[in-house]
């Protein structure tokens, strides 16, 4: 049996000689990935499965009427009050400087950092004089 390529994480495995055709390795991450696309597709091609899935929805709904009504006092009861530590103070009116990062830590990659930092009110800078280059 010859080696094949995972098409979700990429990774070399052997396939089940029982299963034609098969592309995706038996990793859970990777067979999650594989089911998501058949639903997906499934959704697109089928009016029977859309049907009946709409069908089936909308029968739990109807066993279920207060489901979404009662869903916040189940799941969080009562609110939680913000801890002292983090009362940001309200913002002060005046000239800030804002710099743009990339955010190399987090595991949204196109999410960027704003660093901002209050000008004081004697600095030549507020006048555009020192400004940065970007």
């Amino acid at each position: 049996m010859t080696e094949k390529y995972c098409a979700c994480c990429g990774q070399p495995f052997l396939p089940d000689p029982r299963v034609k055709n098969q592309t995706f390795c038996s990793a859970p991450a990777c067979q999650k990935e594989r089911r998501k696309k058949w639903r997906q597709t499934k959704m697109l091609t089928d009016k029977d499965y859309r049907v009946n899935k709409s069908d089936s929805q909308r029968n739990w709904l109807d066993r279920n009427p207060d489901y979404w009504r009662n869903y916040r006092s189940r799941v969080n009861p009562k609110p939680k009050a913000a801890s002292p530590e983090f009362r940001p103070e309200p913002p002060i009116s005046g000239l800030y400087r804002i710099r743009f990062m990339p955010n190399t830590d987090s595991a949204k990659s196109d999410a960027w950092i704003a660093e901002i930092t209050p000008v004081c009110q004697s600095c030549p800078c507020k006048v555009n004089e020192c400004k940065d280059s970007t």
